[in-house]
């Protein structure tokens, strides 16, 4: 699988503002059911921003509990079965690149699973040229500003598919 040498290109994004804990599953949810084998999301955002909180509705949007998923930050990685794996990688910890590629990058970015990476910064270099980008900032307490980008194919597929779902909510 190719990896990115130099930054991402942005094909499409979507751009939200979640008010609460539920907003933000919610849209992870539907993001876990857009979600292929092979597919990569790479989350982007401060402490507490919300980044655990939206996989654990990727995870409930690909049909598993969402309360099973915790961060790995202390483990580095936890795959949660299903007929299609999910491997949830956290890069806290990480001081870069360097040292994550010590995990086995071969594993984590399987064309079987979808894998999905916290603290993705710390994965520079080495992140599939097609992944899905999800940057989340605070805006208040509850308030979540969330914009996801898309860097191919695959990626763009599923923001259309949010645009689509969002579309269809306004109707």
């Amino acid at each position: 699988m190719p990896r990115a040498k130099a930054p991402n290109d942005v094909i499409a994004s979507h751009e939200r503002t979640s008010g609460s804990e539920g907003e933000t599953r919610a849209l992870g949810a539907q993001v876990g059911a857009a979600l292929e084998p092979g597919d990569v999301v790479a989350l982007y955002g401060p402490l507490g921003s919300g980044k655990t909180t939206l996989i654990q509705g990727i995870a409930q949007g690909s049909g598993r509990q969402p309360d099973v998923v915790k961060s790995p930050t202390f483990v580095l990685q936890r795959e949660y079965p299903g007929a299609v794996p999910l491997v949830h990688v956290d890069g806290y910890r990480l001081d870069g690149a360097e040292e994550a590629a010590w995990l086995d990058v071969e594993l984590i970015f399987s064309p079987r699973k979808i894998t999905l990476i916290e603290w993705a910064e710390r994965f520079e270099g080495l992140l599939p040229a097609d992944v899905l980008q999800v940057h989340l900032n605070h805006v208040s307490t509850n308030r979540r500003h969330i914009a996801l980008r898309g860097t191919g194919p695959r990626s763009t597929k599923i923001i259309s598919q949010l645009h689509s779902n969002t579309a269809a909510d306004s109707v």
